[in-house]
């Protein structure tokens, strides 16, 4: 399949939303893996890695840990990125007909672009707010997460249900 076919059954070209994401996520993650690596030498040789509800560290680790995050950012990135080539697996919430599919698939590459961009900045808030715990507290940052997973798919079924009507 060429690129025009592809675009044609995957809800045409991508939107300049989609292409920003697709540039701003692993840029998010390229920058945290940048910054630790300049920082790394810096770090105490043993870090908090998990706080309680009042941002009180309560658990500890070697620095070593501090990768663990950005690495797991990166490989759930690409394969969000994947997952968005092949649009006849999704499970779009709806049945796809001749009709609706660009505005489906759309809606969800849209979705798939919020997913990418929440989970980078919800790696990197996390990463650094170990590297720095004197930066917050602790429930900022659990509400902030919470946000930025699940706000896009709350997004992605509101846009579905009007889209449906």
């Amino acid at each position: 399949m060429n690129r025009a076919q592809r675009d044609a059954y995957c809800g045409g070209p991508a939107t300049l939303y989609q292409r920003i994401a697709a540039v701003l996520a692993p840029a998010i993650l390229a920058g945290l893996l940048i910054y630790l690596a300049i920082i790394y030498h810096t770090l105490p040789e043993t870090i908090p890695t998990h706080f309680n509800f009042a941002g009180e560290p309560d658990g500890w680790s070697g620095r070593g840990s501090v990768w663990v995050l950005p690495i797991l950012g990166v490989l759930m990135d690409i394969t969000m990125l994947v997952v968005g080539l092949f649009p006849q697996a999704w499970n779009t919430g709806t049945k796809i007909t001749v009709f609706n599919r660009t505005r489906v698939f759309r809606l969800v590459r849209d979705l798939l672009s919020d997913i990418r961009l929440g989970m980078a900045l919800m790696w990197a808030a996390i990463t650094l707010f170990t590297v720095h715990p004197s930066w917050g507290h602790g429930w900022i940052l659990m509400a902030v997460s919470f946000f930025l997973v699940l706000f896009p798919i709350f997004r992605y079924f509101l846009r579905l249900y009007v889209f449906r009507r």
